[in-house]
């Protein structure tokens, strides 16, 4: 029996993990955890990436379809002092959201209770879901032209290449010689902030008009045109759906410029319009585009810069050297 007993006490002292195996068990699972991780992260940002495409589909869709019932694309203009109409705006209707559209007071001003509410309510499909840097809530303060609060948007029409402020472009066919990228643009949208009468800013609704889009006008060709990019909005104030002057951004910039060199989120750099009114996304290696054909693609940060500037303008009748 003690023979016995000592044999069954020795089997199961064979049987424990010893302090080293148990330690080198623990080193393999960290290995292992530490290899699929990445893999982890990278099926996750695919999933995200592929939701931002499906908006910027969404986006596409709705201008088509808002060009089919109005024989041109939307507008942004301010059409009083204190007021604003984006192209955002707009296409509510085409993105399932009829009844936040009429809600709108059109003409009204921002500060009226209504269009403050509106202006301060998110919509899902002006997010991006790889966006972390901004919050939840999709609520930013400090947002351009006096707009406090507000909702802010991930995605921005494209108003060209042509650019007066920090990197000069002034190759401009629809305003020769302008440079004024943001009122006299060369792409799919101007923020037209100037408005329908002196009071609320000059030269009132010519220069609008002159902005006007229709598809026969996208000469460089649909799908060899931008429609609308991708922004962040905690990187530049400038950045709230409701606003004219907020829903669009410049290919003269580079893609994401300056990011990984400048603390983009900087209040001081946050604020510098003339420098952060370009395309950002916080996509690896690049970001997301709607063509004027509905069509979305994805640009790489090192895009040939000619290139960009290409894809950025409707009717410049300029060569595309690299294509995305």
């Amino acid at each position: 029996m003690c023979l016995s007993s000592l044999s069954r006490a020795s089997a199961r002292r064979l049987r424990a993990f010893t302090l080293v195996e148990l330690l080198v068990v623990i080193a393999i699972i960290g290995v292992l955890v530490a290899l699929l991780l990445p893999a982890v992260q990278a099926a996750r940002e695919a999933a995200r990436r592929m939701q931002c495409t499906n908006n910027l589909r969404q986006l596409g869709l709705a201008l088509h379809n808002y060009h089919d019932v109005n024989l041109t694309f939307p507008l942004n203009y301010r059409p009083v002092a204190g007021g604003t109409y984006s192209w955002m705006q707009a296409i509510l209707p085409y993105i399932e959201q009829q009844n936040l559209y009429s809600q709108i007071t059109m003409g009204g001003t921002v500060a009226l209770a209504n269009n403050t509410l509106v202006a301060s309510t998110p919509i899902k499909t002006y997010l991006c879901p790889s966006d972390g840097v901004t919050p939840k809530s999709a609520l930013l303060p400090n947002r351009s032209d006096g707009g406090g609060t507000k909702a802010v948007n991930n995605y921005k029409a494209s108003s060209g290449a042509n650019w007066g402020w920090v990197i000069v472009n002034s190759n401009n066919v629809r305003w020769p010689g302008d440079s004024n990228g943001l009122i006299h643009c060369d792409g799919f949208m101007c923020s037209n902030s100037y408005g329908s009468t002196a009071s609320s800013a000059t030269p009132g609704m010519g220069d609008v008009f002159k902005n006007t889009l229709r598809m026969a006008t996208i000469t460089d060709g649909t799908s060899n045109s931008f429609a609308v990019g991708e922004a962040v909005p905690a990187w530049s104030y400038w950045s709230w759906w409701y606003n004219q002057n907020a829903a669009v951004a410049t290919c003269a910039l580079p893609l994401n410029y300056r990011r990984g060199i400048d603390k983009l989120d900087d209040p001081n750099i946050a604020n510098q319009w003339n420098r952060n009114f370009g395309f950002y996304s916080l996509h690896p290696a690049g970001a997301n585009f709607t063509m004027c054909d509905g069509s979305v693609r994805f640009v790489a940060n090192n895009i040939d810069t000619v290139s960009y500037r290409a894809l950025g303008t409707v009717e410049a009748g300029d060569t595309i050297l690299d294509s995305p």
